[in-house]
C-alpha cells in the first residue's frame, strides 16, 4: 500500500538539471544588474550631476569597486545555499564581517592622518550616499527575491538577506561609477550602511515573501 502510494506520487516527477537553481539566480542577477544600470543612468546622473563613469579612474574608484564587488560576491555565494531547505551556510557573512572591520581600521588611519576632519567622513553626500546605494541596489533585490519565490529555504529571513547582500553589493558598485567621493572613511561608514539597509531590507521582505 505504501509502496503503491510512493510510486504514483513520484510518476509524474521530472529531472531538474544540474545547478538548476544557480542558473537560475545567475540569470535573475544579470536581468537585476541591467535594470539597475538603466536605473542608475536616469536617476543618479541627473541627482549627483555627473555622468556614468564620471568617477571612474582614480586610485579609490578601484578600492571601492572590490569593497563593494566582494559583498555582491559573498551574497552570491550564500544565496543558492540558503534558498534550499537544507541550506547552511557561514563563511560567506563571516568574510564580509571581517572585511568591514579592515576597512573601518583603515578609514579610521586615514581619518586620523587627516586630523579628524569632518569632511573626511562625511564628504557632500553622506545624507544621500547610503539611501541612494539602496535604491540602485533594489531592481536587483526584486528580481532575486522573485527568482527565490517557489524554493523553500530553511529561513526566508536569512535567504533574504543573502539576496539583499547581493542587491547591496551590485547597487554599491554601479553607484560608485557616478560617486565622487574619495575617502576611505567615508567609503568604510557610508558604503557600508547602504548595502547594510539592502541586506536587512532583503531580510524583512525575505522573511514573508519566502516563507513556505
Amino acid at each position: 500500500m505504501t509502496d503503491d502510494l510512493i510510486a504514483r506520487l513520484s510518476a509524474d516527477l521530472k529531472p531538474i538539471a544540474p545547478r538548476a537553481l544557480e542558473r537560475r539566480l545567475w540569470l535573475a542577477l544579470v536581468i537585476g544588474l541591467a535594470i539597475t544600470t538603466l536605473a542608475a543612468w536616469l536617476v543618479l546622473d541627473r541627482m549627483l550631476c555627473r555622468p556614468f563613469g564620471g568617477a571612474f579612474g582614480g586610485p579609490m574608484f578601484w578600492v571601492k569597486f572590490g569593497y563593494t564587488l566582494a559583498f555582491g560576491l559573498f551574497g552570491l555565494a550564500a544565496a543558492p545555499v540558503l534558498a534550499r531547505p537544507d541550506g547552511r551556510i557561514v563563511w560567506p557573512l563571516l568574510v564580509a564581517g571581517l572585511l568591514v572591520l579592515l576597512a573601518l581600521v583603515l578609514g579610521t588611519v586615514d581619518w586620523m592622518r587627516a586630523d579628524w576632519a569632518m569632511p573626511a567622513l562625511m564628504g557632500d553626500t553622506a545624507m544621500v550616499c547610503p539611501w541612494l546605494i539602496t535604491l540602485t541596489g533594489l531592481p536587483i533585490l526584486g528580481v532575486l527575491l522573485s527568482a527565490m519565490r517557489g524554493l523553500a529555504p530553511r529561513s526566508p529571513a536569512l535567504a533574504g538577506f543573502a539576496a539583499g547582500l547581493v542587491a547591496g553589493g551590485f547597487g554599491a558598485l554601479a553607484y560608485a561609477f557616478y560617486c565622487g567621493e574619495t575617502g576611505m572613511m567615508f567609503m568604510a561608514v557610508w558604503y557600508t550602511l547602504g548595502m547594510a539597509m539592502t541586506a536587512l531590507l532583503g531580510a524583512i521582505i525575505g522573511s514573508v515573501m519566502l516563507r513556505w
